[in-house]
């Protein structure tokens, strides 16, 4: 894999520049929990993210899974459409590795794992789709993630979840969690700044869909890391309106977005 030009930390990277690489390869025993606790217990937006793209599965015969971690999703994804080879990839070979082990015994001819620089991935050809789940609001950008995928893999679609606004407004949010001394993007992406990229390449948004997520998620008690919870709105009437996702200081405004060629 070709070595990437390194970031210092007076220099951070803008939207499109290459990837910081450092959240990706010094993983801590935090980030291994939390991708071995998927193996046991889905999340909810995984299985309506499942649901969303159930059709297009079904018609593909190769896709690929970018920024799969320990592929659990990915596995998931497998299990459902036995028919579609599912190629899961990601930066760190230790999550690779693990994906793996725990994918050994399920005896899945349909997926398969591997390591891959999704700033730098390899030309391929007969790519149906590529599906990418909670990844891409934790790159720099979108913009040079999105040009790789249109014009290496060239898919007919790519469906994504990540952390997106319905109007022409995006923010680039880097997080400081001192405790772990771990740095990491999450950054909201404008859907329509992501149609506009798109369209240069051929590409429309075709649907979206706002995840509301329908169970309730404990508040954790260490707040010093980044961590999921729910908390429920009501509306002017004192009525429950729906449950807001929040992760540390964050609120977590998650889409399901199908894109594909025009």
């Amino acid at each position: 894999m070709p070595t990437l030009p390194s970031q210092s930390d007076s220099d951070p990277p803008q939207p499109g520049f290459p990837q910081r690489r450092d959240e990706w390869k010094n993983m801590d025993q935090v980030a291994y929990a939390y991708h071995l606790k998927q193996w046991t217990e889905q999340k909810q937006s995984t299985k309506r993210f499942a649901d969303f793209i159930d059709d297009s599965l079904s018609e593909a015969q190769e896709v690929i899974d970018l920024g799969c971690g320990a592929g659990a999703a990915t596995f998931c994804l497998a299990q459902k459409h036995p028919q579609t080879r599912i190629v899961g990839v990601d930066y760190s070979a230790d999550l690779i590795a693990l994906a793996g082990q725990l994918a050994a015994d399920k005896q899945m001819p349909n997926l398969q794992f591997e390591t891959g620089d999704w700033f730098d991935l390899n030309r391929r050809s007969g790519i149906d789709g590529v599906v990418s789940l909670q990844t891409l609001s934790w790159l720099p950008g979108f913009e040079k993630p999105l040009e790789e995928i249109f014009e290496k893999l060239n898919p007919k679609w790519v469906a994504l979840t990540s952390l997106f606004y319905e109007g022409d407004i995006s923010c680039t949010i880097e997080v400081d969690e001192h405790s772990r001394k771990r740095r990491s993007f999450y950054n909201v992406y404008s859907i329509p700044a992501v149609m506009r990229h798109a369209g240069k390449f051929g590409y429309k948004v075709s649907r979206k869909l706002r995840f509301v997520i329908d169970i309730d998620i404990e508040k954790p008690a260490n707040a010093d890391h980044m961590a999921t919870y729910t908390v429920l709105s009501k509306d002017s009437a004192g009525v429950f309106d729906e449950r807001l996702q929040i992760s540390g200081p964050l609120l977590m405004s998650w889409y399901f977005l199908l894109i594909e060629q025009t």
